[in-house]
């Protein structure tokens, strides 16, 4: 079943809170916050929808989660062990991907399901798309005229 979480809907109290005013500045110096800000919010989980039944199976981990952890992946070059324990123990990947739980099912993925999340999105080009929407974004957000580009 497919599963992403709305974006939309904000917190009533700050999940972040619990960090104190130099944790909160180094975080927020990050590479984390122009991700969750600008990038977590374009990506294109609907298109992975036509691969899972609405009304069979066991719920997919959440997608946003899923297909931001894989382009962390590849912007870090880190492999699928090293992917996985970021994704579990890292505060900066929790806060970049919005994941303010501590379940196992907000934090934890199995390398077999990141290695077929990261198959289809593959298989079905959804990467070419997501780094056109992904250059777009960061191109508006730092002003580049891709005007003047080769």
């Amino acid at each position: 079943m497919f599963n992403a979480r709305d974006r939309q809907t904000g917190y009533l109290f700050d999940p972040w809170g619990h960090f104190g005013p130099k944790l909160r500045k180094l975080l927020e110096e990050s590479w984390a916050v122009l991700f969750r800000e600008e990038i977590l919010c374009e990506l294109p989980v609907e298109k992975m929808a036509p691969f899972y039944t609405a009304d069979f199976g066991r719920p997919t981990k959440e997608l946003y989660t899923v297909m931001g952890a894989i382009i962390i992946q590849q912007a870090q070059d880190l492999s699928d062990e090293e992917t996985v324990y970021q994704l579990a123990f890292n505060q900066q990947w929790h806060y970049a991907l919005d994941i303010p739980g501590e379940s196992d099912q907000a934090r934890y993925i199995c390398p077999k399901t990141l290695w077929n999340m990261r198959k289809i999105f593959t298989d079905n080009n959804l990467d070419k798309v997501v780094f056109d929407k992904i250059t777009d974004k960061l191109a508006k957000v730092f002003s580049v005229d891709t005007t003047k580009q080769r």
